[in-house]
């Protein structure tokens, strides 16, 4: 400037805060644009206004704090409405660099067109500040220092566009962002105080502004303001990256285990063969390869002779060491391409491609059953057992659903025929056979007869031994078979329509039950299974508010147990059921979870209180870590969904205390008790001598006759046993 100027001279303690403050404010801008890309759309809208508004503070104040730097002979004052119109204009231009460098794909000439415009606005934002000294004379400008001024902005925003646009498309390094942050803040700076050097103020200028926006704390109060602006700002960008990453890796987690889920329920956790799910896949798929081998494909379904009896009288374990030799035995007679798979406790599938016909089909039967009738050593036990085996074959059943049911008639006809053979397929066999005529007819009257009975397995709190429930299990006691299991009775029930009747009997008498505890002093909560049929019977919820009215039993008190298969099979008709029943006040819980297909959003919306693990997954705790990693995953993502843990088939101490290490709520199994009569079941009860819920008002003045003198004897009995009770 020439001599008719007055001199200036500049305000270190102004500058270094403009300086900081246009540094600080660049680097929030990168850190906003990673929150802007790495949140939803909702979500970063909103990071780009915040972020807008917080580093556009930051250039106005920087720019406004050059300005303030520059110290003239006369005292001066700062025109508070236009320092403070020029704000709106900053956040803008803030707004469109930070929009730029969020869209990846714009062209190279929209980014330099908009660094121009960009290096423009913040050029234009130190002219408006400047018009906030009113003098008289007016100042005026060095048009050299001003172009330079321009092109050292601009130089600025494009180093910013290029530097931030780099290092944010990288994994982000503070110390590279930090220089990029100190070297395009710099050139900002730098070029906005070399704008401010351009005003030139004649000597006889007097200010009239000077009675306005003023004063020596001016600059440390605009510093200090701004700058706990953008700490806020800063430390929000942290703790939204922070919970990002938590989300993140909840949400891994969370898939990491319906990954496992879903893979363990295709597998049998027992053998480490598929189950039926997967092998129906895996059929399905060899079918659809229609390949000359497909052609010829042959699915057998081989059915322990007698395992159920076996396992009544060795246990389970024994049981189970039985079906992992015969697994082992048959995976060393298939061949590679062939499918193997455990459908069942007693039964192994077996899908075979190039079996020409039916001779070669059934050496290969008989080298089954030879392999299953040699004698296996499990526990130091001698054992030999023998094989019922169905064949079908396609094209004859040409889906992989007519297969698998072929093969099963095939199957039920070999074991009627005494077992030990093995059986093709022919047409008829899937017909009603004579004697579950016979069945049905006496099933029918068995409700009548009063033949069927309720028998009661306790589910114990996983920390304290606590009776949490017990699980209700019909019986049928025939006048001349005796007791018939519930595997042969209820296929028929459900074949002949009767599964709705029984199904409802067994609601009825479960509340019967609570009633009659209720009146001696007890609140024993109450499972009862619902079937599939039950589940799509119109009037179901009037059924189960009709039973809980006519007993006054508290809804909460009975628990409602779904298969994870059944309900699964129609989502949403299960959906409006469980909603129903969730309404009356009756607890879900969802059954052998983890064999079949349930997904997480569906489960998430289903209204249980529940879970129960299948004991697929049980039986290993003690010997598999991958059994426990699974059993692990199920828990947390129960407890994550808000719903209890219950473990069925516990029958070892071990796996007790694994359950109770991976946090499992209850468990249930023959290593606390078999299932049981209701006078069993008290007996157990006081034997045990453990915490047992105590009802908060007994009541017995609305019994009717039979009721009462049921109730009178159960307190009876049960006085006896507190009375010996040690």
């Amino acid at each position: 400037m020439s001599s008719t100027f007055m001199a200036t001279s500049w305000s270190g303690s102004a500058l270094a805060p403009a300086w900081l403050l246009a540094v600080y404010a660049v680097s929030l801008q990168g850190m906003v644009i990673r929150r802007v890309r790495a949140n939803d759309r909702d979500a970063g809208m909103a990071w780009i206004l915040g972020g807008a508004l917080v580093v556009g503070t930051g250039m106005w104040a920087a720019s406004f704090l050059s300005l303030v730097a520059m110290q003239l002979p006369i005292k001066v004052g700062y025109v508070r409405d236009v320092v403070l119109a020029s704000w709106l204009p900053a956040i803008v231009i803030a707004a469109a660099a930070i929009w730029m460098q969020t869209h990846s794909g714009l062209r190279a000439r929209m980014r330099v067109m908009g660094s121009v415009l960009v290096a423009v606005g913040l050029q234009t934002l130190v002219f408006v500040n400047a018009t906030s000294i009113m003098l008289q004379p007016a100042m005026v400008w060095d048009p050299k220092a001003t172009l330079a001024a321009f092109l050292l902005i601009l130089l600025g925003c494009g180093l910013g566009s290029l530097l931030i646009r780099s290092n944010i498309s990288e994994e982000p390094r503070q110390a590279r962002n930090l220089a990029i942050a100190v070297l395009v803040g710099t050139v900002l700076w730098s070029g906005m105080a070399l704008q401010v050097s351009a005003i030139g103020v004649p000597w006889a200028a007097i200010c009239l502004s000077e009675g306005q926006l003023s004063g020596d704390s001016l600059e440390f109060v605009l510093t200090a303001t701004v700058l706990i602006l953008l700490i806020m700002a800063h430390i929000g960008t942290l703790q939204d990256a922070r919970n990002l990453a938590r989300n993140q890796a909840l949400s891994a987690s969370l898939k990491a285990a319906q990954t496992a889920l879903e893979e363990a329920s295709l597998r049998d956790a027992a053998t480490g063969l598929a189950n039926r799910a997967g092998f129906e896949l895996q059929v399905r798929e060899l079918i659809e390869q229609a390949s000359d081998q497909v052609l010829h494909l042959s699915v057998l379904r081989l059915n322990i002779d007698g395992f159920h009896a076996f396992t009544g009288t060795y246990g389970h374990h024994v049981g189970d060491g039985l079906i992992q030799t015969l697994s082992l035995r048959l995976q060393g007679l298939i061949r590679d391409g062939d499918v193997l798979a455990r459908s069942d406790t007693d039964e192994f599938l077996l899908a075979c491609r190039g079996l020409g016909d039916e001779h070669v089909t059934a050496l290969l039967a008989q080298r089954l059953q030879d392999a299953v009738h040699e004698p296996c050593l499990i526990h130091d036990q001698e054992i030999t057992v023998s094989c019922s085996i169905g064949i079908a074959r396609y094209p004859d059943s040409a889906t992989p659903e007519q297969l698998m049911s072929h093969a099963n008639d095939a199957m039920l006809t070999a074991r009627r025929a005494g077992g030990g053979v093995y059986c093709f397929f022919e047409r008829g066999m899937d017909r009603v056979s004579a004697a579950q005529v016979e069945m049905q007819r006496d099933l029918r009257h068995a409700v009548a007869r009063k033949e069927l009975a309720l028998h009661f397995q306790p589910k114990l709190r996983a920390t304290t031994g606590e009776l949490a429930g017990v699980e209700a299990l019909l019986r049928w006691h025939h006048p001349t078979r005796g007791m018939v299991s519930p595997a042969e009775f209820i296929p028929v029930a459900e074949r002949f329509g009767l599964i709705g009747e029984l199904g409802q009997w067994v609601i009825d008498e479960a509340c019967h039950h609570l009633r009659m505890w209720h009146d001696l002093g007890l609140d024993i909560p109450v499972a009862v299974n619902l079937s599939v049929h039950q589940l799509r019977q119109p009037d179901l919820e009037q059924r189960v508010r009709e039973a809980l009215r006519r007993h006054r039993v508290p809804a909460r008190m009975l628990i409602m147990e779904i298969t994870e298969s059944v309900a699964m099979e129609d989502i949403e008709a299960s959906l409006r059921v469980f909603d129903m029943l969730d309404q009356i006040g009756v607890r879900l819980s969802i059954d052998d979870f983890g064999t079949g297909y349930s997904s997480l959003s569906y489960l998430r919306r289903l209204p249980a209180r529940q879970l129960k693990i299948d004991r697929s997954f049980v039986r290993d705790l003690d010997s598999s870590l991958d059994a426990q990693a699974i059993v692990e995953a199920v828990v947390r993502l129960a407890h994550a969904l808000g719903l209890k843990v219950v473990a069925e088939g516990v029958e070892t101490q071990d796996q007790a205390d694994i359950l109770a290490q991976l946090h499992c709520d209850e468990l249930q199994g023959f290593l606390f008790a078999r299932p049981m009569s209701e006078p069993t079941l008290m007996k157990w009860l006081g034997q045990r001598g453990s915490p047992i819920p105590l009802a908060s008002k007994p009541m017995t003045s609305d019994l009717n006759e039979e009721n009462a003198r049921e109730a009178s004897d159960l307190a009876t009995a049960w006085s006896d046993l507190e009375a010996n009770r040690p």
